[in-house]
């Protein structure tokens, strides 16, 4: 029937002409007119659609008619919703018609239906296209066709500079004059109208990119509406997929959905709403409100009276509470995703300002957004165990909990072990999409994140694809001595081995996108990741070509990488907008080169070698303008000449002596080049044949002559290619080196001739052994030389070559480096400045190099001069100890302990200089940490080590306020122990409490060998905070000691769970037996499960002890045991059950009152699990001779209904209030 036919006149004419024509009709007509049928003046039948009605009456089934002609029905309601966009949906008699015939599809063709309908929903809204649309384009969308928004000529007049002139000017006036009188348009000038036409066409192109994004909207969202209307339990059956459609779709357009579907969008989410099994109706309307505003949309003025902060914290907080009790639905929990989504990507809202972190006040106020994101973890959570379930988001759950341990730290523990579970549970109907969001958390910045999905894919099949980029980009975290990449790196290696994925020439090119990650240990790993992909190919038959191909991407990539920082211009001079403030991303080429590096020793021919060469020189890389790329370049290409020299040393050394015989261009980038290819030059002269020893000669004069170049990192690798070649010079040419070294040293005028003269001395001297040292008497010289109190640079000299010696010789060194540091303690006082900074330089080289024995040998002189009392000495030994800062991991964990509380008794010193010495000592050891966390606090931690009396706290609450993520180094300790041993000696116990916090988080997160030093200090503190008075002190210090036993284990605490059973046998006070009992509890959890079975005996004992304190003492102890194993304490509860009873009944109140508190206890933990233990036992006791026992038996009776009911006292409290007023 024809859509454009006029409506009939009265409504029954309607009804009856379709009946007279489709009864009895066959499948294909009632088909063909199925948008007829749906007409809005063609009433229902009985409440039943008369499309539907006449099918019944045809004997056609509505589920048959759709299987067979759905490809039809879809597209009559697609074509009758392709209208335009400024039509009234409202009014349009087609439109009603297609939605109403889009909901009757849904009823009878089911989830089937919906789902065709819905993708095609899915691709009608396009979020990219809706965000690309900005004011002006829906301003010409609403300008009549036959009109322009932007008038060009009108624009061109307004800009013109000058009035024109001569006769045109004079044509033109006239012409405005006549148009003006006649009221007709002015003709235009042909480039006037020129301007018109490519107007026109600019606007037309625009409104027709604004009218299919809108009639896409329009018509996803009218489906949506459908399918709601239709059935509402296919709709809750595909919530997912609506929701999708209308949040990540519609919404996601932003503010021009808003403003092109004007309500629909809001519309839409209230008939969602209405589909959401399982949500509260209380929380129906605050949901979808919330996320709307959440996005950006406008929202019914009332809904905007409450703040987004409360309004977020009020509905996730019901949530929680009501999915702890009872999980929701899928389709309930598909309609609140959304938001906890948009409160992530906020961040939580209302967060705390950084000013209020040194409050003064009894508790730390809470934080909004991290108490909201924290809520957000737990709902997942209470949801993780449906992940078997399709229908639940589980892609977007990945998403989110991805994102929440990427942005806060905090929320990592409980994030991960969301993850994993789900995981586990989504094993064996896992999609590639949810293979995809855990293949891309692979990319995180943060190797935590990155080690959650590595454990989250090991529940994946991954079996279908060749490789993973990502899992091998992790793989190459092997090697790098970083606890995180290592442990990551192994994960990686059993997923790539279980999955049986292999190595391919294209997962190269997959990996090489990753060296331009802004996470510096991704590029790591990713450089790395491509040389061990490149050595796992050797031997293919196509390994050369393989070759060629990677040297190809990488000089690709570094070609995009290196982008010009001076803005663009165009043929008028002007800059062209998006040029400017170009930012330099060396990172990503110094990536290049370190898989360059990797890459060089497996080069497999001359060619190849060749071109690595000239792409270093000839290509200018050695000259570009980051320092740290030439220098990791210069390391790719002295480590390929080095891996390749003996075989290649033919080919490669005419290219370098052809660019050194070069003229000169005078350029900064060409010397850079220049001195590159000096180094390469020394490198490569070591593989010349002996033959050679003449071209050798030459090498060690360029190389010396290159020396006083002003640049470190040359006269370092100078000093490098020094060393072999000098087993090959004559004696008489190394005595001729060796004097002119050591006269540029210690004589020199220019500062770098002096470095340069040292780096060659070291480099000469290692080559030929410590006999050289004696030989060329090179230690009594410089020892005269540090002596010469006339000649400064005599001393800096002397300076410049005990630090390059000890760097290049090591431990070899080291003995007459404990000779010379007496003269280092005097020269830290040398009246020159330039002295006084060489002595810093030296003792920190001298210090990172230096062995534990060596540390020991240093610590006692430089200890004993703080005692001295002489200022010079005392600071001399303050510089000597801050140098400390700089030794190795495992001396630097040693000597701290015993050195930084020494440093900071110095700072109340006296002497100015001293003090001040001091401060700059503690500086430099927060200057070496590594922990980026501590990092940012430094300055906070130095003022509290400073002024304790009045820092202390700030420092503390700044801390409390850190997430650490990260683990925390022996500097940032040695930093943050003595703050912590203050903060517990304090009064108050607010900063007991708080120092107790820091320290229980800090030890999941340090090393326990790092840590131990520190033991025997900080547990007598944390024991002595666990007898305070203070409640919330009390449960801080138990949490934190049993984190310490958790972390380093039982054996660093041997008498420590004997020390606390002792104080609940004791007669001490109640605080402290209660103490004891917490503390008791967390450690026996730190400890495990085998530790509480094996004391459990005597536990149950000591409750029918004859000695009162003793049995309550034991009864505090059965308070906090479930509360700490949580549901690993069901199996003993037959154990205690027996003795928490018996309590009940005693003749001591202070035990009776334990017991209930127990009692309570235990019923609130395990009415859900175990009420088949429970409740015997309590209806046992009911009868039980003693009326106390009988008494308290009903009470926790009471309160295990009422949690086995899902109710609390005070509900039913309420409800029995309720019932009664509505009798009164």
């Amino acid at each position: 029937m024809d859509r454009s036919a006029p409506v009939a006149p009265t409504l029954c004419t309607w009804a009856d002409v379709l009946h007279a024509a489709l009864t009895g009709a066959g499948a294909a007509e009632l088909a063909a007119a199925a948008l007829t049928c749906h007409h809005p003046q063609a009433l229902h039948v009985g409440g039943t659609s008369l499309w539907i009605s006449l099918m019944q009456r045809a004997g056609v089934d509505p589920a048959e008619l759709w299987h067979a002609h759905s490809y039809e029905l879809e597209q009559a309601v697609m074509q009758a919703l392709d209208t335009d966009a400024s039509t009234n949906t409202s009014t349009s008699t087609t439109w009603r018609a297609a939605e109403a015939l889009a909901a009757d599809l849904v009823l009878v063709g089911g989830n089937g239906a919906a789902q065709r309908l819905l993708d095609q929903a899915h691709t009608d809204i396009d979020p990219e296209a809706l965000r690309a649309i900005c004011a002006e384009d829906i301003a010409v969308w609403r300008t009549p066709a036959d009109q322009l928004f932007f008038d060009p000529v009108a624009a061109s007049a307004s800009d013109a500079r000058r009035p024109p002139k001569g006769d045109d000017a004079w044509v033109e006036e006239v012409q405005r004059a006549v148009a003006l009188r006649k009221n007709t348009p002015r003709k235009l000038s042909p480039a006037e109208q020129l301007l018109v036409t490519r107007r026109r066409e600019v606007e037309s192109a625009m409104r027709q990119r604004v009218e299919q994004a809108a009639r896409g909207l329009r018509r996803g969202l009218a489906i949506v509406r459908a399918a709601v209307a239709g059935s509402a339990s296919v709709a809750a059956a595909n919530m997912l997929t609506l929701m999708r459609v209308v949040v990540d779709r519609a919404v996601r357009g932003g503010s021009t959905s808003a403003t092109l579907a004007g309500d629909a969008i809001v519309d839409a989410l209230m008939e969602l709403v209405t589909c959401a099994d399982g949500l509260d109706p209380v929380l129906r309307a605050p949901v979808a409100m919330g996320l709307l505003r959440a996005r950006g949309f406008a929202v019914p003025a009332a809904w905007e009276q409450e703040p987004m902060a409360a309004l977020a914290s009020r509905v996730l907080y019901r949530l929680r509470a009501g999915c702890e009790r009872t999980p929701l639905a899928a389709a309930g929990f598909n309609f609140v995703l959304p938001l906890m989504q948009a409160t992530a990507d906020a961040g939580g809202w209302g967060g705390l300002a950084a000013s209020r972190v040194a409050a003064d006040d009894e508790y730390a106020p809470t934080d909004p957004a991290a108490e909201q994101l924290a809520l957000v973890v737990d709902i997942l959570g209470f949801h993780a165990h449906f992940g078997f379930d399709e229908a639940m988001p589980r892609r977007e759950m990945l998403q989110l909990l991805i994102q929440l341990m990427a942005m806060r730290p905090t929320l990592l523990a409980a994030s991960r072990a969301c993850l994993e579970q789900l995981a586990s549970e989504m094993e064996g109907s896992d999609g590639p999409a949810e293979r995809a969001v855990l293949d891309g958390g692979l990319a995180q910045a943060d190797s935590a994140v990155r080690g959650a999905c590595l454990a989250a894919l090991d529940f994946a099949d991954m079996t279908d694809a060749p490789f993973s980029a990502a899992v091998w980009v992790n793989m190459g975290g092997r090697g790098t001595e970083s606890v995180p990449l290592e442990e990551n790196g192994e994960l990686a290696a059993t997923l790539w081995e279980d999955n049986g994925m292999e190595v391919q020439p294209a997962l190269i090119t997959a990996v090489v996108p990753f060296l331009r990650s802004e996470a510096s240990e991704l590029r790591t790993c990713a450089a790395r990741a491509i040389g061990a992909a490149v050595e796992a190919l050797a031997g293919e038959p196509n390994y050369d070509q393989l070759i060629d191909t990677v040297l190809s991407e990488l000089k690709a990539a570094y070609a995009s990488w290196l982008v010009r920082l001076e803005p663009d211009y165009d043929e008028f001079g002007i800059v062209v907008p998006g040029t400017q403030h170009r930012t330099d991303i060396a990172y990503a080429r110094v990536a290049v080169a370190d898989a360059l590096y990797h890459v060089a020793p497996l080069l497999a021919t001359s060619a190849q070698a060749q071109a690595l060469v000239r792409f270093l020189v000839d290509d200018g890389v050695l000259g570009e303008r980051a320092e740290t790329v030439r220098a990791r370049m210069l390391d790719a290409g002295a480590r390929a000449v080095e891996s390749h020299g003996a075989a290649w040393a033919g080919e490669l050394m005419p290219l370098l002596e052809r660019e050194l015989a070069a003229r000169d261009r005078g350029t900064t980038a060409d010397d850079h080049v220049r001195e590159g290819v000096v180094v390469l030059l020394g490198r490569l002269a070591q593989h010349l044949p002996p033959s050679d020893d003449a071209r050798v000669e030459a090498a060690v004069d360029r190389l010396l002559a290159a020396l006083s170049t002003p640049s470190e990192s040359v006269q370092s690798a100078v000093g490098q290619c020094l060393a072999p070649l000098a087993r090959r010079l004559s004696d008489a040419k190394l005595a001729s080196a060796v004097e002119h070294v050591m006269s540029e040293t210690l004589s020199a005028e220019r500062y770098a001739a002096r470095r340069g003269g040292a780096y060659g001395l070291a480099g000469l001297i290692k080559g030929r052994g410590l006999a050289a040292l004696k030989r060329f008497s090179v230690v009594d010289r410089l020892r005269e030389a540090s002596e010469d109190r006339k000649d400064m640079r005599q001393r800096e000299g002397a300076l410049f070559a005990y630090e390059t010696l000890a760097a290049a010789m090591g431990r070899l060194f080291e003995p007459y480096v404990i000779q010379f540091v007496p003269t280092l303690l005097a020269l830290f006082g040398d009246p020159s400045a330039d002295v006084r900074d060489a002595a810093q330089e030296t003792a920190r080289v001298i210090m990172a190099g230096i062995s534990g024995h060596g540390v020991k040998l240093l610590l006692p002189a430089a200890l004993h001069g703080l005692d001295d009392s002489q200022w010079r000495t005392k600071k001399g030994s303050v510089e000597m100890l801050g140098a400390m800062a700089y030794c190795a991991p495992k001396q630097l964990s040693m000597a701290l302990p015993s050195v930084v509380p020494r440093i900071i008794e110095v700072l109340t010193d006296t002497h100015g200089q001293v003090a001040e010495t001091a401060r700059r000592a503690l500086l430099r050891f927060g200057e070496v940490i590594h922990n980026p966390e501590i990092q940012d606090v430094v300055p906070t931690l130095l003022a509290a080590l400073d002024d304790p009396a009045s820092k202390t706290d700030a420092a503390l609450r700044t801390l409390l306020f850190t997430a650490f993520v990260h683990y925390i180094d022996a500097p940032s300790l040695a930093l943050v122990v003595p703050i912590l041993q203050r903060g517990m000696r304090a009064r108050a116990a607010k900063t007991k409490r708080n120092a107790a916090q820091i320290m229980g988080s800090m030890a999941t997160l340090t090393d326990p060998a790092d840590l131990a030093p520190y033991l025997p200090s900080l547990v007598p503190l944390l024991r002595t905070v666990l007898v305070d008075p203070v409640p919330e002190a009390r449960a801080t210090a138990a949490k934190a000691l049993g984190s310490l036993v958790q972390r380093l284990r039982e054996e660093r605490f041997p008498t420590l769970v004997a020390d606390l059973v002792a104080v609940l046998k004791s007669d001490a006070s109640g605080v402290d037996r209660a103490g004891a009992a917490q503390g008791l509890s967390e450690v026996l959890s730190g400890i495990g499960l085998s530790r509480l079975e094996g004391l459990l005996p005597e536990i149950t004992a000591n409750c029918s002890s004859a000695r009162a304190p003793v049995r309550e003492g034991f009864m505090m102890l059965l308070i906090y045991l479930p509360t700490t194993f949580a549901e690993e304490f069901q199996p003993f509860l037959s154990h205690v059950l027996p003795s928490v009873l018996a309590g009940l009944a005693d003749e001591n109140e202070q035990v009776r009152a334990a017991a209930l508190r127990a009692g309570r206890i235990l019923v609130a933990s395990f009415a859900r699990s175990a009420v088949d233990q429970l409740l015997p036992e309590l209806l046992a006791s009911m009868h039980h001779e003693a009326w106390r026992i009988r008494h308290s038996s009903i009470e926790l009776l009471g309160e295990l209904i009422y949690r086995v009911a899902g109710l609390t006292g005070s509900q039913a409290e309420r409800e029995r209030e309720a019932l009664r007023a509505s009798f009164a």
